[in-house]
């Protein structure tokens, strides 16, 4: 974590306890850890639970689902890190290499940009059922799992600038950086090479002022490149989505409840679970980008360090946390969700309805086989 970065790299400046008000910087880092450690605890088993009840129940095998499925999927990624992060907090600096660097990075930024990718394709699933009926006949498992692969070919494509500028940075004070950076790596190295102090002190600013100056454009690049394909370009697209749907039902709202209107009433449910996850991810992210653009922007409040630092741990732990509570919208928000789980915490077994149907070769309920009888699916 950078508090003057992007949020996919881990920089030595925000774990640092040096200087003044030490005991209060290090109250708001081991406050994080708890959130990220909490976030991790509950985060991981209740996203397997996700993974594992969308394959085993036949009721959960519905077109919404296969994009909660994959959403998951980016959740698991996003918290399989907290462990490197907790262990980089505590050390203040690098210690897994290059090569862990990389990897981390990426599998922290697939699983920052496929999340909202995932929620912008759900989002116009839910816009063609409710809004477009006449072409939600595209709305099928085989189409869900085309837009699922184009979604991730895109979450790798956009992956591809922060794989190859993802670097470990040794700084003047050797203290080592996991970051995103696009520039001249040698400079670093001359800083921190004991023949600098032979040079002038002209040529030592210049060498400085070269740093920050490559440093300050790799931040905002990247910062930029996120912020705009994982976070401003996703949301607008879902909230155009929702805005025509929250308009739709609150059209069509007095007949909700009529017989006729099941269907729609099922519909309905499932937009409302897609408008959860939608405001949660919102929520929880623009915490962390106005924090970051308050930086770039050089605002008042920034100069202050320790208010800067625990802003910053603060946004970075509620993204952690997103990924955390989404199980748990699924379960209370989802009808399907919700009996398959309360099916099994009374009775260990999952609500689904046997029925026996007869083997071929045999006479009617002589070598039967149970099959499972699904509940209505939702839309």
């Amino acid at each position: 974590m950078n508090s003057n970065g992007t949020g996919l790299e881990l920089t030595t400046q925000s774990f640092v306890d040096a200087g003044e008000d030490a005991a209060l910087r290090h109250m708001v880092k081991m406050g994080a850890n708890v959130a990220w450690g909490i976030a991790m605890a509950i985060g991981i088993p209740g996203n397997l639970f996700v993974l594992f009840a969308i394959l085993y129940f036949r009721d959960m095998h519905t077109i919404s689902n296969v994009y909660i499925f994959n959403l998951a999927v980016a959740d698991l990624l996003f918290l399989a890190g907290t462990p490197i992060l907790i262990v980089q907090s505590l050390q203040q600096s690098w210690t897994f290499g290059a090569a862990v660097c990389k990897i981390y990075i990426i599998g922290n930024g697939i699983s920052q940009f496929a999340s909202p990718a995932f929620i912008a394709v759900l989002s116009l699933d839910r816009y063609l059922a409710v809004c477009r009926p006449v072409t939600s006949e595209w709305r099928t498992s085989k189409m869900a799992l085309i837009a699922s692969v184009l979604a991730w070919l895109t979450v790798i494509l956009e992956m591809t600038p922060l794989s190859l500028f993802a670097k470990v940075i040794t700084g003047p004070d050797q203290r080592s950086t996991c970051m995103l950076f696009w520039g001249d790596e040698s400079i670093f190295t001359k800083l921190s090479s004991p023949s600098l102090e032979d040079e002038n002190q002209e040529a030592l600013l210049e060498t400085v002022m070269e740093m920050q100056r490559q440093t300050l454009f790799s931040r905002r690049f990247f910062t930029t490149y996120t912020f705009a394909l994982s976070y401003l370009i996703p949301l607008i697209a879902v909230w155009y989505f929702y805005a025509n749907i929250i308009a739709k039902l609150w059209a069509r709202r007095r007949n909700l409840w009529s017989r006729k209107e099941s269907i729609k009433r099922t519909t309905t449910k499932v937009s409302i679970l897609g408008l959860a996850i939608v405001v949660s991810y919102t929520l929880c992210f623009l915490p962390f980008w106005a924090h970051t653009w308050s930086i770039e922007m050089n605002m008042e409040w920034t100069k202050n360090q320790v208010l800067k630092l625990a802003v910053s741990y603060a946004a970075f732990a509620l993204q952690y946390l997103n990924s955390a509570v989404n199980p748990f919208l699924y379960v209370f928000l989802s009808d399907a969700f919700r009996k398959n789980v309360m099916s099994m915490v009374r009775t260990g077994t999952p609500a689904v309805v046997f029925a026996k149907r007869p083997s071929k070769g045999s006479k009617e309920g002589e070598g039967a086989q149970l099959v499972p009888r699904t509940f209505v699916t939702e839309a």
